[in-house]
């Protein structure tokens, strides 16, 4: 896989967007922020190897026999990320993931502020959860984004969210593993892995391998490389 960025200048990047937005915000109660985690709390394993995706891990829709294997990279609080599901995501689907063409993967690269990293665990409670609940779960976070140089994805917000939508998953696990932040280490890794392979923003995406554009013709354009 090839290096498009060093991983310190993402990093470094990330670290000042934290600051800047922690400076903007005055909303968000105290005892909220306070519940935000880091990547930096997740202990407890072994420290992240970096190399290719672990995409047995990840969330994924399609036939895993699929000639094309898409990976998108979210963060959910980016904007772009939710104007892409609602106009380009759906055209994917219908024309390439429902056809058996592309199996479609999702990882998470929370880069925008600190409750982008709770919102990336609580996807990754979810998933753990109900495979299929996910997509919902992912879905309706977008549809109901806040303003980006907001702290909005708080503990509160996610719990009262996923108990509107998401009425099948156990919720008192799920605001267990928020409260105790039990896949932040996932979600440290997947961070650390795809920062060290080249993606610096969202949305983002690999296809075979290979980085693409988020626009529906360049996506199509990757795809059909692969099935002509």
């Amino acid at each position: 896989m090839k290096k498009w960025l060093p991983l310190a200048a993402v990093v470094g990047t990330i670290i000042i967007c934290f600051i800047l937005i922690a400076i903007l915000d005055r909303k968000s109660p105290s005892s909220e922020l306070e519940k935000l985690p880091a990547l930096m709390d997740a202990k407890g394993r072994v420290e992240v190897e970096v190399g290719d995706f672990m995409l047995e891990k990840q969330p994924y829709m399609g036939s895993p026999d699929a000639p094309v294997k898409m990976i998108e990279f979210i963060d959910y609080k980016c904007p772009s990320c939710a104007e892409w599901e609602k106009t380009i995501f759906p055209d994917i689907k219908e024309k390439y993931i429902d056809t058996g063409i592309v199996q479609f993967y999702t990882i998470n690269f929370p880069f925008l502020g600190p409750d982008s990293i709770l919102a990336a665990s609580a996807s990754e409670a979810v998933y753990r959860q109900s495979p299929e609940a996910f997509w919902q779960f992912k879905k309706q976070l977008l549809l109901n984004q806040g303003k980006e140089a907001r702290i909005w994805a708080t503990e509160s917000f996610l719990l009262k969210m996923v108990k509107s939508n998401l009425t099948d998953l156990d919720q008192k696990l799920f605001k267990k593993d928020i409260q105790e932040h039990t896949y932040l280490f996932d979600v440290k890794e997947d961070f650390k892995i795809s920062a060290a392979n080249g993606i610096y923003g969202t949305p983002s995406f690999v296809v075979n391998g290979e980085k693409a554009g988020s626009s529906l013709q360049e996506l199509e354009a990757a795809i059909q490389q692969y099935t002509q």
